[in-house]
């Protein structure tokens, strides 16, 4: 596609925004020469607002690829092949945008401040594309120019360590260009750049791209999410008081970095997926928990949950967090009572669009949306919170042996989550974790924390303990019955989810296939290790 093509698709799809300040701010470009884009400070910031519009946000399938929810595809159910990949994502329209404002961007006639703010946000949006390549695939083809036709296309991928060193240096120059405050809303921060880096470190120490165990990269992961969680806290960031309203309170101090939505405009439709088909319409079927997950919340008093006499008293005494994610037979929902047991009405377990789980989910969930408004929702993604900033720092610091420290984050992550500080002040923590148990630990917290947020998938491939968690086992729901009207009583079993099979993960499916589409357009693309005779590497 020619550069003037893109252009005009790009201005095109302006349009979507408003100008409320709850979004990013555009101008309707449909009719503008692309050359007034670089000389004119309204269009060249509206060129780079539509550059946000390629992050990936709410995806309500996500939670099935794990333990979190039910759900069946070629992830999980083994017929995962270049051919039929859930997981593809090639973006390179999207980086030629990025680059074709690299190449004008130098000679055009905006302020030195303007021109500063949009490379930032640039380098970031191109940082981030390519970094959601590098934890699917390993190394992957570097284009930072727009090709023409006389250019060589056929580019290979480079190393997983050469991608990974071209994401950092990306936001290396974002985090010198970009500001500690914007002024528009939704716009990235020097200090969500400093978060995001401290993300790619992360996985760069996790051990799918780190079976070694460089400690040197623990130690780079530990120092750049310090020093995120200090530049976000010098300008005001912290941990939102209420979890409930986390989602709905939107842009409060916890959101580092979102993708933002309203209605009209830009909306999304995640609400009408995830909520049951009684406030619904003709869509409903994600993110209903597992009994996995539903069982991985603590107790209020910070012990974990055991299985007692009946049951249903695991809705007893759980952490806040439970009651905002997790909505149990009984519970209140929409201001009245969520019935999910067996032949109790449309939204039940068993029923043709009810509860696959018998369980709905409630975080993020707009209950003041009517059912034909679900389906535009404009609540925002939150892609980078404040506590992932903390919990990203204390895990990197156990790693280095810092167990104070990831103690330190876990009371106050617990501390939010309404949990009892107890005698000793641990929050219901084990005095003395060794680093391996407080890994653990620190791996059940973030699973309860981060449900529904689009982060336990990729969890668990980068410490490569998706293998153990998804592959040979099944997930489960709990299905309820009726036993006695007066009083109401209920009996519960536990029921299989998967009753096709098993789930299925082997190792070579930790770096994903390129599609075969791709490597029949490039031949200089080379697949990678594991799949089909595949022969690039991505461990170098």
């Amino acid at each position: 596609m020619k550069k003037r093509d893109i252009f005009i698709i790009g201005c095109c799809m302006l349009t979507v925004f408003t100008g409320c300040n709850r979004i990013l701010d555009k101008t309707d470009l449909g009719s503008i020469n692309e050359s007034l884009t670089w000389t004119d400070p309204a269009t060249a910031n509206a060129y780079v607002s539509n550059l946000y519009t390629s992050i990936p946000n709410w995806n309500a399938g996500e939670s099935g690829y794990s333990d979190e929810s039910d759900g069946r595809n070629a992830l999980n159910n083994g017929a995962w092949s270049p051919d039929n990949n859930p997981l593809w994502f090639w973006p390179y329209d999207a980086i030629r945008n990025v680059n074709v404002f690299f190449k004008n961007i130098t000679a055009s006639t905006i302020s030195a401040d303007l021109k500063q703010r949009l490379s930032g946000e640039s380098h970031f949006i191109r940082a981030y594309l390519y970094f959601e390549m590098v934890k699917r695939f390993g190394g992957v083809p570097i284009i930072t120019e727009p090709q023409s036709i006389t250019d060589n296309i056929f580019v290979k991928r480079s190393k997983t360590s050469e991608t990974y060193t071209f994401i950092l240096k990306e936001l290396d120059d974002a985090i010198a260009q970009l500001p500690s405050v914007q002024d528009e809303k939704g716009r990235v921060t020097k200090g969500a750049a400093m978060a995001f880096k401290g993300r790619v470190l992360l996985f760069r120490a996790s051990p799918q791209f780190n079976p070694g165990n460089d400690r040197q990269r623990w130690q780079e992961a530990y120092d750049a999410n310090l020093a995120a969680r200090q530049e976000l806290e010098k300008n005001g960031a912290g941990l939102y008081a209420d979890f409930s309203n986390l989602f709905l309170e939107e842009m409060n101090k916890e959101v580092v970095f979102a993708v933002r939505f309203l209605n009209p405009g830009r909306t999304q439709s995640r609400d009408a997926a995830v909520r049951p088909i009684s406030v619904s319409v003709n869509a409903t079927g994600a993110n209903h928990p597992t009994e996995e997950l539903v069982e991985a919340f603590p107790l209020d008093n910070g012990a974990d949950w055991k299985p007692g006499p009946g049951t249903a008293d695991q809705w007893l005494h759980r952490d806040a967090r439970f009651y905002a994610t997790i909505v149990y037979n009984g519970a209140s929902y929409f201001k009245r009572t969520q019935w999910t047991y067996e032949n109790s009405g449309i939204d039940a377990y068993g029923a043709t669009n009810g509860s696959h789980t018998g369980y709905y989910n409630r975080k993020a969930i707009n209950q003041e949306l009517t059912a034909a408004e679900a389906n535009n929702s404009g609540t925002d993604y939150i892609d980078i919170r404040f506590a992932e900033v903390l919990m990203n720092e204390a895990e990197a610091a156990n790693e280095l042996g810092n167990t104070t420290r990831a103690y330190e984050v876990l009371k106050m992550i617990r501390q939010r989550a309404q949990i009892q500080a107890g005698v000793n002040g641990l929050y219901g923590l084990t005095a003395g974790m060794s680093v391996a148990a407080m890994r653990s630990r620190l791996q059940q917290e973030r699973f309860v924390e981060f449900a529904f947020e689009q982060k336990r998938y990729w969890d668990l491939r980068r410490w490569k303990l998706a293998g153990t968690v998804l592959n040979g086992v099944r997930r489960h729901g709990l299905a309820g019955s009726k036993l006695t009207d007066n009083p109401l009583t209920f009996k519960y079993q536990q029921v299989d989810l998967d009753l096709q099979g098993d789930l299925v993960f082997k190792d070579y499916m930790y770096f994903a296939p390129i599609s075969r589409s791709e490597l029949q357009n490039n031949p200089n693309l080379e697949q990678t290790k594991g799949w089909e005779n595949g022969t690039f590497d991505p461990l170098q």
